[in-house]
């Protein structure tokens, strides 16, 4: 049985291993941002997405036909300056937002797949792009929050705003 949170919530992780999946109604990408202590990746490395699935500590794994991906994350393998793992989902349609469809549902499981907890992300409208949640690292010890931040300037933003860089060729 899953520990439902509200934005903001957060819950403590007793295992090793997690994995992060996705409940949508809209076609989306799933990718994860390992951000240190000051919000900002430390190299194009530590953003996980369709193109670059594997990361230290994380890794995206293609979702059957029609279904989202889901981030495997082995928390002990994650680099230690690694203060938070960000979940983040983007509408395949840039042109759509999240007011469009169903709120999504991001959920925290073991690694046996057992639901730790589960994040309906309500409230969101104009938004194509949310960080959903985050694990984090407090005195050594791993934490889910339910974030549920919405995000108006777009992918290349988002990613540049946590320090990845982007090529701005097709």
């Amino acid at each position: 049985m899953s520990t439902p949170l509200a934005k903001g919530q957060n819950g403590p992780l007793s295992v090793d291993d997690v994995i992060v999946s996705l409940e949508l109604t809209a076609a989306a990408d799933l990718s994860a941002l390992l951000v240190t202590d000051s919000g900002k990746v430390r190299s194009d490395a530590d953003f996980v997405f369709f193109n670059q699935p594997a990361g230290p500590g994380v890794q995206l794994v293609p979702g059957a036909t029609g279904q989202a991906a889901s981030l495997k994350v082995s928390l002990g393998a994650v680099p230690a300056d690694i203060a938070q793992v960000r979940a983040v989902i983007t509408l395949d349609d840039a042109t759509s937002n999240f007011g469009r469809s169903a709120p999504p549902t991001a959920r925290v499981s073991d690694g046996a797949g057992n639901s730790l907890y589960e994040y309906k992300i309500e409230g969101l409208n104009s938004e194509s792009i949310v960080i959903a949640l985050e694990l984090y690292r407090r005195q050594g010890v791993w934490k889910v929050r339910a974030v549920g931040q919405g995000y108006a300037g777009g992918f290349a933003a988002l990613v540049t705003d946590h320090g990845v860089s982007v090529d701005d060729a097709p």
